[in-house]
């Protein structure tokens, strides 16, 4: 990949001074005029800067910004900064109407004296008009107590108003130099463009000579190729590695540009459309960048090219200077990367120029005698195969489950041992049920004892209560040693434990019916053939099926196929119709788990349809009109 060397960020030009704002050197007002006008701030910084001063000034209460709304109405800003005690709104709709006006042509300080503020107070207002080059004027309005020095405040208004004017004219004509230079890169850029080889290095160069030139982290870029997002390109990575994640997520990004159709920012300054930059909010959750910028490429008739994505400091991206150097350079950079994608030759021409200038004509004879041959064979009848995998799993589950409610006190297996009808798997905790036993078992005795005693004195009622107490007792005798010959829990046939494993949880508690174990007989077990769903329509019940199973591909496995599932099912990401083929397995070589592939012979077919039909049907079904 070639590296373009590194040169002054563009947004760093926009001023002098790179690093952040210098500290107050003083507490003189000239020194805080001078500190602030020289620091790389922002325009609502500046203007914040010195309304602060202003307010620190003694006998000054309030600071606005006046401009004219669209009514030709006078009042304060909200894009800037105000503080203080200001006049009544009212009074801008009413005897300021005209004043305004007046004050914003001259060029010397106005005052006037306020009848009221919006808490009832008396208020004196001195005014200094603000005119931008090339917009619209505004006003610096400063109001003072009765104790003010008037003629002070006005020769300080005075000077922080001329302050903003050379900040502001300094500003502008950063703006054109800036301007220049950025319309000298693009023209840079493209000649680079246009003199690379391929399209991956004319992408290769365009991302690496944006973050060069924007001074941000990375940019990535990808192009829309047969009607998919595919990622070119991403700024310092000389081979790039598409199923990393990083790579992933700059794909995802770039696609959801290209689906909005828009430049996507985020964090969105809005705040409400976040929800629709999902990607980008990932990528910069993954890079650790503040920030992320899309823009779609699109060519002259606004056919979707691709996408450009840059990542970054959030100051730096969300600046006016790089979104009009975007919305400048990207449109050429699109033109200039579809002009290299139509004039370089792909490898079919070259090689068919080569053919033609190389080989003499009875070697041209001879290859088209080839072809002719490899045509005719085409139509060539043989048996359609269709390939595809294969999961060996139990034609039946028995399943053992706890007897009753209690705890586990050890488990003898887990999932993939082979256990016979009869072999204990795990073991209940007997102890309270013995101890339960051997309570109700003295109880009944006692009541035995009692109605014998009842029955002597020929007490009748308490006779027939002991006999229905020794019932009682009986039957819950008859539970507890139930329970008790029942703590070994045994596997009810022979096969291979498919889930269920106790090795850590002794001492656990179970429910009555509970399933502990899975158990799949080995004898016979059934192979699920997993049929692709646009090869479903080629087979049938019968269909011949020979599977090689993992491990054992010496050895195949020939069926028939006795059943398919009437409902499609998805498998590791595919769209699958599951078929059964049965095999007895005596000799228990298959068990359940076991995977393979699987190939089943369908009907005759040319041979050139069984090679072809697939993208046949592909771009059929894509030509709408056809």
């Amino acid at each position: 990949m070639q590296t373009t060397p590194a040169k002054t960020a563009l947004h760093n030009r926009l001023h002098p001074a790179h690093s952040p704002g210098r500290s107050t050197l003083g507490k003189s007002p000239e020194q805080q005029i001078l500190n602030t006008i020289g620091g790389n701030f922002d325009e609502k910084t500046v203007r914040t800067k010195f309304v602060q001063m202003l307010l620190a000034q003694p006998g000054i209460i309030g600071v606005c910004f006046l401009i004219r709304n669209a009514n030709e109405i006078w009042e304060p800003s909200i894009k800037y900064p105000l503080a203080g005690k200001l006049p009544a709104r009212n009074l801008f709709d009413e005897a300021l109407a005209v004043k305004c006006d007046e004050f914003a042509k001259s060029s010397t300080v106005q005052f006037e004296h306020f009848a009221t503020d919006d808490r009832g107070g008396p208020l004196a207002g001195t005014f200094a008009a603000i005119r931008p080059r090339g917009a619209e004027p505004e006003l610096l309005l400063v109001t003072t107590d009765s104790k003010a020095n008037g003629l002070r405040s006005a020769a300080l208004l005075q000077r922080v108003v001329s302050a903003i004017q050379i900040w502001l004219s300094g500003r502008s004509a950063a703006d054109s130099d800036w301007q220049v230079i950025a319309l000298a890169s693009v023209i840079e850029l493209i000649g680079k463009i246009e003199k690379q080889p391929t399209t991956k290095a004319a992408c290769e160069e365009t991302v690496n000579t944006l973050a060069n030139r924007i001074g941000c982290d990375a940019v990535a870029i990808g192009l829309v190729e047969r009607g998919r997002m595919q990622l070119k390109a991403i700024s310092g990575v000389a081979k790039l590695d598409r199923g990393s994640k990083p790579s992933q997520l700059y794909l995802q990004t770039l696609l959801e540009s290209a689906t909005r159709k828009t430049t996507g920012l985020y964090p969105a300054i809005d705040d409400q459309n976040n929800y629709l930059l999902q990607a980008h909010k990932q990528l910069a959750a993954t890079t650790q960048v503040e920030s992320v910028r899309s823009l779609v490429l699109t060519g002259e008739d606004d056919q979707i090219l691709g996408a450009i994505v840059f990542t970054g400091a959030k100051r730096l991206l969300e600046s006016s200077q790089v979104a009009r150097f975007c919305d400048t350079s990207i449109p050429p950079v699109a033109s200039a990367l579809q002009v290299v994608s139509k004039v370089k030759q792909g490898v079919v021409t070259r090689t068919r120029s080569f053919i033609r200038r190389k080989l003499p004509r009875t070697k041209q004879i001879a290859i088209l005698g080839c072809l002719g041959v490899g045509i005719a064979m085409m139509f060539l009848p043989i048996t359609y195969r269709v390939r595809c995998d294969c999961l060996v799993e139990a034609d039946s589950r028995r399943f053992a489950v706890a007897p009753f409610q209690g705890q586990i006190l050890t488990g003898h297996c887990e999932a993939g041992d082979y256990v016979k009808a009869g072999d204990v798997l795990a073991e209940m905790d007997g102890r309270t049920v013995r101890w339960e036993l051997a309570g109700v078992t003295a109880e009944r005795e006692q009541s035995v004892r009692t109605r014998e005693i009842e029955l002597f004195d020929r007490n009748v009622p308490k006779t027939i209560l002991a006999e229905l107490e020794n019932e009682r007792l009986v039957s819950q005798e008859s539970v507890l040693k139930y329970k008790r010959d029942h703590l070994l829990i045994k596997s009810p046939v022979d096969g291979v434990v498919l889930s269920g494993s106790l090795e850590r949880a002794e001492a656990a508690s179970v429910e009555t019916g509970q399933v502990l174990f899975e158990i799949g007989p080995l004898s016979p077990v059934q192979i699920e053939v997993a049929i692709p769903d646009d090869e479903i329509e080629h087979v049938q019940q019968g269909s011949q099926v020979k599977a090689w199973i993992d491990g054992q591909e010496d050895d195949p496995i020939e069926g028939s196929i006795t059943k398919i599932h009437p409902r499609s099912e998805t498998r590791n990401g595919d769209n699958v119709f599951v078929a059964e083929v049965q095999f007895d397995n005596s000799e228990e070589r298959l068990r359940p788990g076991m995977k393979g592939s699987a190939r089943i012979d369908s009907q005759q077919r040319p041979l050139g349809w069984c090679l072809f039909h697939k993208p046949y049907y592909w771009v059929q079904s894509r030509l709408t009109w056809w």
